[in-house]
C-alpha cells in the first residue's frame, strides 16, 4: 500500500506540474496574442482551439487528483453540520462511492473517446489540424488517478482527506 501511495503521489506531482504549466501557458500566449493583435494586427492563428482543446483539459484535469488530496473540491454543507457523527461517517463514504462511480465513468468514456481518436487518427478542425488523442488521454489519466485517491480514502482507516481551512473531512459531492 505504502509503494501504491508512492507512486500515485509522483505522477500526481507530474500532473500538477503539467496543470500549472498549462495555466501559465494560457496565460502567457492569450496575453501575447491579445498585445500582438493591439499594436501589429497579427492573431496566432489556431490560438483559441487550442488553448480549448489542450490547455484547458490539462488545466482541469491534471490537478483534479491533486485538489481531492488536500481537500479542495467544493463542499456543500448546508445539512451535514445537522447530523450526527454516527451517520456522518457513513453518509460520507457513501459520497465518496458516487463519486468513484461518476468518476469512474468519466475515465473509461474518456479511454473509449482516446482510443476511438488513435485509431481514426482525429484532428482539430483548426488551421493547424493537430491530433486530438493526447488531449483526450489527459480525461482518463486525471480521473482514474482521482479515482485512486478516492479508493484510498474509501479504505484507509484515517478516512477522507482534511480540509485544511476548515479542519473537516472534504467530500465529493
Amino acid at each position: 500500500m505504502h509503494l501504491l501511495n508512492r507512486a500515485v503521489n509522483f505522477v500526481e506531482k507530474i500532473c500538477l506540474a503539467g496543470s500549472s504549466c498549462a495555466m501559465l501557458l494560457i496565460m502567457f500566449v492569450t496575453t501575447f496574442d491579445l498585445l500582438a493583435r493591439k499594436m501589429i494586427d497579427y492573431s496566432i492563428p489556431s490560438l483559441y482551439e487550442l488553448t480549448e482543446d489542450y490547455l484547458m483539459v490539462s488545466l482541469v484535469f491534471l490537478s483534479l487528483s491533486y485538489v481531492y488530496s488536500v481537500g479542495g473540491h467544493v463542499r456543500v454543507t448546508l445539512l451535514e453540520k445537522h447530523f450526527s457523527p454516527s451517520i456522518k461517517k457513513p453518509l460520507q463514504k457513501f459520497l465518496l462511492l458516487l463519486g468513484l462511480i461518476l468518476f469512474g465513468f468519466i475515465t473509461q468514456k474518456g479511454w473509449e473517446v482516446t482510443v476511438r481518436a488513435v485509431e481514426f487518427q482525429e484532428v482539430s478542425n483548426s488551421v493547424l489540424a493537430y491530433p486530438l488523442a493526447p488531449a483526450f488521454f489527459l480525461v482518463p489519466l486525471g480521473s482514474g488517478l482521482l479515482c485512486l485517491r478516492i479508493l484510498q480514502s474509501l479504505f484507509s482507516p484515517l478516512g477522507p482527506p482534511i480540509d485544511h481551512e476548515h479542519g473537516e473531512p472534504s467530500s465529493i459531492d
